[in-house]
């Protein structure tokens, strides 16, 4: 299996994107689409969750200069990941789950003889 480095991975366009989205979604969820072991989807799913407890209204959250404390984390989870999805929950601010779903390619002579799957 080839070895993907970290650069190919992705731009710094999606991390920025990663990042901004990190430190502004108040309830929502990140999805990262993979193929080939790269990046080619972010779907962002935002919820605004209303409630008499919440008084202050919507919050506009600045973005920070630097990375999120979760970032380093999202990236070593897509490292090495060639084919599959990466889900962030986001609750309250806060990444509440990381949720990895790995597909495989299997070729067609695999299996033939007994062997894979």
């Amino acid at each position: 299996m080839e070895k993907v480095s970290p650069k190919k991975l992705l731009s710094a366009q999606i991390i920025d994107l990663i990042r901004y989205s990190l430190h502004t979604m108040q309830y929502g969820y990140l999805v990262l689409t993979v193929q080939d072991g790269c990046v080619i989807k972010m779907e962002r799913t935002e919820k605004f969750i209303f409630s008499s407890k919440n008084k202050t209204g919507y919050i506009v959250r600045d973005v920070p200069a630097g990375q999120h404390a979760f970032q380093s984390r999202i990236l070593a989870q897509l490292q090495g990941l060639m084919y599959g999805q990466l889900i962030i929950r986001i609750e309250d601010g806060k990444v509440e789950q990381i949720e990895k779903t790995e597909k495989r390619r299997i070729n067609e002579q695999e299996g033939i003889l007994g062997d894979g799957i």
